[in-house]
């Protein structure tokens, strides 16, 4: 069998939900393991059977020490694991839905603060960081470090 572990609950979870079922024709066991350390425990206690494969949705916000060392782990894992696990390369969630080509016409939002929020913001990530300096307009920096400091928040209620 082939499965999607995520640490997303709620809307993200209903995302990889909605992705296995527009996109893959529901092949996927969409599983949340609600938080980064739960995919490390649900692997650590896992046998993997012959033929089934782990694709894991790890948010890897680099920014955060305690992540990182997760996401270090969770590496070892697949790099042991013969190819059976697979970390899929994001950065998180709200990324993949602000990086959507389409989200701007799907979602029909002709709000021209938005989108430039959304521009400025995508145009500054660099290797899975968001670099400041890019990003010119202060409101933006705001909203950046308070979504970024209520992730930290979850993640630490998580642990």
């Amino acid at each position: 069998m082939k499965y999607l572990w995520t640490e997303d609950t709620s809307a993200g979870l209903h995302f990889w939900k909605l992705v296995n079922q527009l996109f893959f024709d529901n092949v996927l066991v969409i599983e949340s393991k609600e938080s980064n350390q739960g995919i490390l425990d649900g692997l650590s206690a896992l046998e993997i059977k012959e033929g089934d494969k782990y694709y894991i949705a790890f948010d890897y916000v680099v920014d955060n020490q305690n992540i990182r060392n997760k996401y270090r782990l969770l590496k070892s894992i697949a790099e042991k694991s013969e190819g059976k696990v697979i970390i899929l390369n994001m950065i998180c969630f709200e990324h993949l839905i602000l990086a959507f080509d389409k989200l701007v016409l799907w979602t029909r939002t002709g709000k021209a603060d938005k989108i430039k929020i959304r521009e400025e913001v995508l145009s500054a990530i660099e290797n899975h960081r968001i670099n400041l300096s890019k990003i010119v307009a202060y409101l933006i920096i705001r909203i950046i470090l308070g979504v970024v400091s209520q992730r930290l928040k979850m993640e630490e209620r998580r642990c």
